[in-house]
């Protein structure tokens, strides 16, 4: 029997093996494609030449339409869906496109069981009441909202909430009033994962009151921001503008991760018990004092076990910054260190140190680190790395017993950092 499965021909080039699967194998396949892709499909053969009717998801997006038919991108969305079956639930809808009114798609989504909504809406003064039907959705598992600029505040009536079964939330903050936000989260008492987008028009104050929330994310921190969640394992913040008004209650937070890091004494006494922690030093404040004062705020976290950190080496006070943190994390078992530069001169960390830094630098013992068994390092430039690796081992008693492995920033990470860099810069 081993023999003729060693011995069994190979397959025939003249059989098509994909079509001859089953209807339900093909309609997964074609979730992964856009709703254009998956119509264009229909030309292959007979047995393609419907299934695209009974694809559960459907998938629009700007770019998938002839400059010429954006301006009927409305129409032929609306041809579409006509022409589905009508039978065919639909899992997942996805809507990208400018100047069209989804209200019809939400309606006709929802009446066909959708769980995943995700759409990008400029505004359109017929857009408002879509909020009504999309808000009443006791099917919604996965929610994703973003909005352009251009959007006046909108009211929720709360008699239109109904996410009981919501899991997944992503919005853009700015849109909806303080009252009707208020509503929404405290309607959505299954949310397990929650993204908040704010806009820099955003002023009013935000209570994040979830029993069953998991991971957190803030692109940034309003003025007043209170967090009670009481089982939250994951909390990212992107920036940390308003963090002295920012009050958390997170006693089962496990990582941590900070943009620009910024001292708040309040704040960083509540996430005290995370066990990973990742942040930026790629934007350092001006002045010593303030580098101080961030040194001040590593007392916080010794009990940090795993420690991510973005790096920009050709800054002046990063490995200083970062060796002083280290410090204090004496548990450290796993270092990550990122840096996109890719320069190639000598790279000396210490040839701008200033005489209020060695003072400093001075109290660190030669050998430090005791508990680090492994390191990742993720950083472009080769004199970098190897100084970098030097530097540790001095500091390391048992260096030969750390492993250190080397990660390839790949291309679409690297074009993501730089762009958040930009819009920094701007």
């Amino acid at each position: 029997m081993g023999d003729h499965h060693l011995h069994s021909p190979p397959p025939s080039p003249d059989v098509d093996y994909i079509s001859n699967l089953h209807d339900s194998l093909l309609l997964h396949i074609l979730c992964f494609l856009s709703t254009h892709d998956s119509v264009r499909t229909s030309v292959l053969a007979r047995r393609w030449r419907s299934l695209w009717a009974s694809v559960p998801t459907i998938v629009f997006d700007y770019y998938d339409f002839h400059p010429e038919a954006v301006s009927r991108a409305d129409e032929i969305i609306h041809q579409f869906v006509a022409s589905r079956r009508n039978s065919s639930a639909v899992f997942s809808l996805s809507i990208n496109l400018s100047h069209v009114c989804p209200g019809a798609w939400i309606d006709y989504a929802k009446s066909h069981g959708v769980q995943s909504v995700a759409l990008c809406l400029c505004y359109y003064p017929l857009q408002s009441p879509i909020f009504d039907t999309l808000f009443n959705c006791p099917s919604l598992v996965v929610l994703n909202l973003q909005f352009d600029e251009d959007w006046p505040r909108v009211d929720i009536p709360p008699e239109c909430i109904a996410l009981s079964n919501l899991k997944t939330l992503s919005l853009t903050l700015g849109v909806f009033s303080e009252e009707s936000m208020r509503m929404l989260l405290a309607c959505c008492l299954n949310l397990q994962d929650l993204r908040l987008d704010l806009t820099e028009c955003y002023d009013a104050a935000i209570e994040i009151a979830l029993p069953k929330l998991r991971t957190l994310l803030l692109t940034s921190t309003l003025s007043k921001t209170h967090i009670n969640c009481p089982i939250l394992e994951s909390l990212c913040i992107g920036g940390s503008s308003f963090l002295e008004e920012f009050h958390a209650y997170v006693p089962s937070l496990f990582y941590l991760h900070f943009g620009p890091l910024r001292w708040c004494h309040p704040l960083f006494s509540s996430l005290c018990n995370a066990a990973e922690l990742g942040i930026s030093l790629v934007s350092l404040p001006a002045d010593l004092e303030e580098h101080l004062s961030i040194i001040e705020s590593f007392k916080f976290f010794h009990k940090i076990q795993k420690f991510k950190v973005h790096l920009h080496l050709r800054y002046e006070f990063t490995m200083q910054l970062l060796f002083l943190f280290l410090l204090e994390i004496p548990d450290l078992h796993t270092l990550h260190l990122m840096d996109e530069t890719y320069e190639e001169e000598p790279f000396s960390p210490f040839s701008l140190i200033d005489d209020g830094w060695r003072e400093f630098l001075q109290i660190m013992p030669s050998r430090s680190f005791n508990n680090l068994k492994l390191v990742l390092v993720q950083i472009q430039s080769e004199s970098a790395r190897s100084t970098i690796l030097e530097m540790l081992s001095e500091k390391v008693q048992e260096w030969d017993r750390v492993v250190v492995r080397y990660i390839a920033w790949k291309v679409k990470e690297l074009r993501q950092v730089q762009q958040v860099k930009f819009n920094h810069q701007i």
